[in-house]
């Protein structure tokens, strides 16, 4: 199997297997162990709540383009190394565009006082 479409697919189901763990039990207090956890997610119990239920969204819509993208790349034939080397920086992006977008809408939505 074209390692491409293997890591990718598998990379982005676990993406929406997180993302929906997330959203279906989400933290109801602040803490250290489960949740978007960052310290702009956990200056306030709000930003806590909105970011639970914001990185959630985010992280499925993630793992749905990586699923899509991994079922089209069935049709791209490159050599073992270029698969695994695309397939393994678009899933290492992944959660960094995430962050960047959960953390930037932290910012609109709860600027420091």
């Amino acid at each position: 199997m074209n390692p491409l479409v293997l890591i990718l697919s598998s990379g982005g189901l676990i993406f929406l297997l997180a993302g929906y763990i997330q959203h279906r039990f989400p933290p109801k207090k602040i803490n250290h162990l489960y949740g978007y956890r960052t310290s702009t997610s956990m200056k306030s119990q709000e930003s806590w709540d909105f970011a639970q239920r914001y990185s959630a969204k985010k992280m499925m819509a993630m793992g749905t383009y990586i699923v899509t993208l991994g079922l089209f790349s069935w049709i791209i034939d490159l050599q073992l190394l270029w698969s695994v080397g695309i397939s393994l920086t678009i899933v290492t992006i992944a959660p960094l565009l995430m962050l960047l977008k959960v953390e930037s809408e932290l910012k609109k939505r709860f600027p420091k006082k």
